[in-house]
């Protein structure tokens, strides 16, 4: 009888070499000593808690805290910035020392100009000068024909304290009387006029003089002008001598007055 390809003796596989057999785990058995001991220990352990489901809440969501303002702190940039600065500053001073100077030199100029078209304006009332004329004219005019007249003339071109000397030495028993006696008769005759100063509102005003000074009596033609002087003899008898005088001439009431009076030369 022939057999089957299933009932044919199959080969046995053999060991591999260095291949240690390991022992067959035995089966256990039900109701063995080991499984009542693990299931002695198992209910000897404390029951842990059976982890229950939690209720979900909802959790308040933090907000970004707000951007807070930068603070530059001082450090290097901060160094670096100063110095900068103080360097700047530096720079600055002589710029700020040359620009000083130059407000002090243009503010000395303009005083010294304000200060030299005072005293020498570019425009001068013209009746500075005939006021000034006139009123020597008058000053040193003089009749023995109309003496009272003479004499309230000189008063009235005057003014101030020089007003009042005058009516004090040309009163009774001065030298009017002398001029009464003689006959004589006073004039000045102007040959130029000066500016000396002249104020900004042109009310008051310095000027210098320059004259011929004439005086004629009943004896001066017979007299010889003094040696040494400038005076000289005139056709008619009389004597003319240079004389030059300072005057100060002041605006009262409208009317230019003679307030002060220097002789600066005479012969």
């Amino acid at each position: 009888m022939s057999e089957t390809p299933d009932e044919r003796p199959r080969p046995t596989p053999r060991p591999r070499p260095g291949a240690v057999s390991r022992p067959t785990p035995r089966p256990r058995v039900a109701g063995s000593r080991r499984e009542r001991e693990e299931a002695a220990e198992a209910a000897a352990r404390p029951a842990r808690p059976t982890a229950t489901a939690r209720p979900v809440t909802r959790t308040q969501t933090k907000t970004a805290p707000a951007a807070r303002p930068v603070v530059f702190t001082k450090g290097a940039t901060g160094g670096s910035k100063g110095a900068a600065a103080s360097a700047t500053a530096r720079r600055r001073a002589p710029v700020l020392v040359l620009v000083l100077a130059l407000l002090c030199l243009l503010a000395a100029a303009g005083g010294g100009l304000l200060l030299w078209q005072r005293l020498n304006p570019s425009y001068v009332d013209s009746t500075i000068f005939s006021a000034a004329r006139s009123g020597v004219q008058a000053l040193y005019a003089y009749d023995y024909r109309d003496s009272d007249g003479s004499v309230q003339r000189k008063l009235d071109v005057l003014t101030g304290d020089l007003r009042d000397q005058y009516e004090e030495d040309l009163g009774q028993g001065g030298i009017i009387d002398t001029y009464e006696q003689v006959s004589a008769t006073t004039s000045y005759e102007v040959l130029d006029v000066g500016l000396q100063q002249v104020n900004e509102a042109q009310d008051t005003a310095t000027v210098v003089v320059f004259g011929e000074y004439v005086v004629k009596s009943v004896n001066t033609g017979d007299q010889a002008a003094p040696e040494g002087s400038e005076c000289t003899v005139t056709a008619d008898g009389g004597q003319s001598c240079t004389q030059t005088v300072q005057v100060r001439i002041t605006r009262v009431d409208g009317d230019w007055k003679i307030s002060e009076l220097t002789l600066l030369t005479s012969s």
